[in-house]
């Protein structure tokens, strides 16, 4: 039996550190991308790192995703987001590669209030998620076989996200504030990764499933309910002042980037066509925090 062998963009991220792991126990060879070399746009030069890899799959998952940061510097943001994006997708069409890329539910409006379908109108409230659907438009464009997966509200025990945020802001204040006119859903960096392999191994039986696709977390929630569960998780590891989380609308909330007031994915579509369920997001982030304060040794 053949051994599947994946190529790695942004191997040190969220996603992306979670899928090598993940990927190397399923039995997968995993190489991770040069990030500085694919910064270099260079076309030729990145489709000969791809072609002298030889993988069986190129998977990006490297993204400039600090929204606020993003709104700063546009250009920074469509570089790192779009324009990787296409260079990736023109290199995997040339060599006849399959391309599976991140995107985001900020595609959207944030003005619908039932789950975003795959199809749904697309119009991003911020230079995020513009730079996404330029990505998106990018590899429909230029790559013929590709998986879109568009994901939301990513935390892990690694990186920049709400949880270590939170985390940090409840162990130093007494008053923790949380934006409760925002909803979404959670979703836990290990979980899109272990879609990512049962999406490739499903790739492999030769079955023509190529496009976009939603996963999250189960269970919709505000930012204030996600803090309220990052507290109660971290009350048992007794490291907190805070003793509740005070409600704030996006209004009062100082920050640079607008954000949709509705981002809930419909997963329907990745359960109909790959099995894929989705899992619970707080039996994710309890384990997280149990990483964040009891670490390996």
């Amino acid at each position: 039996m053949k051994i599947i062998k994946l190529l790695v963009t942004g191997a040190s991220s969220q996603v992306g550190s979670a899928l090598c792991t993940r990927a190397v126990n399923a039995g997968m060879t995993v190489v991770g991308f040069d990030d500085n070399l694919l910064n270099s746009m260079q076309l030729e030069s990145i489709q000969a790192v791809i072609s002298s890899s030889k993988p069986d799959y190129v998977v990006n998952t490297a993204s400039y995703s600090v929204v606020d940061l993003a709104q700063e510097n546009p250009q920074k943001t469509h570089v790192s987001n779009h324009d990787v994006a296409l260079v990736l997708a023109q290199a995997c069409d040339e060599l006849g590669l399959p391309l599976l890329h991140l995107s985001s539910d900020y595609v959207f409006d944030g003005l619908q209030r039932v789950p975003y379908k795959e199809d749904a109108y697309t119009a991003p409230v911020n230079r995020f998620g513009e730079a996404k659907l330029a990505a998106e438009k990018a590899i429909k464009q230029h790559c013929a076989k590709h998986i879109i997966l568009r994901v939301g509200w990513i935390f892990s025990a690694y990186g920049n996200n709400f949880v270590l945020r939170t985390l940090r802001q409840l162990q130093e204040h007494h008053h923790v504030k949380a934006v409760s006119d925002q909803q979404g859903c959670p979703t836990y960096a290990n979980d899109v990764a272990r879609v990512l392999i049962a999406i490739i191994q499903q790739l492999g039986c030769d079955i023509n499933v190529w496009g976009t696709y939603h996963y999250s977390g189960a269970e919709v929630t505000s930012w204030k309910g996600f803090a309220e569960a990052i507290l109660a998780a971290a009350k048992k590891h007794g490291v907190t002042q805070a003793k509740t989380i005070e409600a704030v609308t996006s209004l009062e909330w100082p920050a640079n980037a607008p954000r949709p007031a509705y981002s809930v994915l419909d997963c329907s579509k990745i359960l109909s066509t790959f099995g894929i369920r989705q899992r619970p997001w707080r039996s994710g982030l309890v384990k997280v925090i149990d990483q964040v304060f009891k670490p390996v040794k």
